[in-house]
């Protein structure tokens, strides 16, 4: 093998390792979400109206519930409220949008069907930070 082919064969093989590293990582990037310090369920503020949110939020993906949340009493819609607000905070929500939707259940009845998105808001992150003292 001649000193040329040998220094082209090194050359092209450095080229592959680099252009290999190089997209390793920048995958790597790609995949990372920015990670938020857990957030106790009373340091989750909740928002009602997109009009609300400050611009400068990321949005988060909250850990779905085990199940239809079905509410009877004042009671259990706090202890349904305050499980939500823990699942979004586990995630680093320090807000969650709550939007609802009340429809007929075709007995006579009303069912309120929830729309929850998490939110990490900058300016949400004292209050939730003292709340959570």
């Amino acid at each position: 093998m001649s000193r040329a082919h040998f220094a082209v064969r090194v050359l092209l093989g450095g080229v592959a390792l680099v252009v290999t590293a190089r997209g390793a990582v920048t995958a790597q990037t790609a995949n990372q979400k920015p990670r938020h310090p857990v957030v106790c369920a009373k340091g989750v503020r909740i928002y009602t109206d997109r009009s609300q949110l400050p611009v400068k939020r990321d949005s988060l993906t909250m850990p779905p519930s085990s199940g239809p949340v079905r509410v009877t009493s004042p009671e259990e819609a706090e202890a349904a409220e305050l499980a939500l607000r823990g699942r979004a905070g586990s995630v680093g929500a320090t807000s969650i949008l709550v939007t609802d939707e009340t429809s007929d259940d075709g007995s006579g009845g009303q069912r309120l069907s929830r729309r929850v998105a998490a939110f990490f808001i900058p300016a949400d992150s004292a209050q939730a930070q003292q709340a959570c003292k």
